[in-house]
């Protein structure tokens, strides 16, 4: 059986894998592969994926971003859960005219240690 690695494994030349060490940014390059995957875009799991980037066309209001928080949220949740726990996800509209700033606070389960990513569209 052939296990399937996110993100991505990498091999040399040699056939080694190329493994990240550091397992925190390991944990953040997959939770950008959430919020950056359109849902429908991998095939045999058309459920994953948040599509922020469709954000950037969407009328920037109130009801917009509670929308994005709760997909924001249901997708790292239901993609992630064994990994991390999500604490809170805030947006904020921005002082420039269409900015819309995401803030996620999530933990590793492993140590418990809180991080924080910032986006801004």
């Amino acid at each position: 059986m052939a296990f399937i690695h996110q993100p991505f494994k990498l091999r040399d030349e040699r056939g080694a894998i190329a493994i990240i060490d550091d397992a925190d940014r390991h944990l953040r390059d997959k939770v950008l592969a959430v919020l950056f995957t359109a849902p429908g875009e991998r095939v045999n799991n058309p459920r994953f994926g948040v599509g922020l980037n469709r954000t950037v066309f969407e009328q920037l209001d109130d009801l917009t971003a509670a929308a994005v928080e709760f997909r924001i949220a249901e997708g790292l949740r239901r993609e992630l859960g064994a990994e991390a726990e999500v604490g809170a996800v805030d947006t904020q509209i921005g002082p420039a005219e269409g900015e819309l700033l995401v803030v996620i606070s999530y933990t590793r389960r492993v140590d418990r240690a809180a991080r924080t990513l910032e986006i801004a569209l």
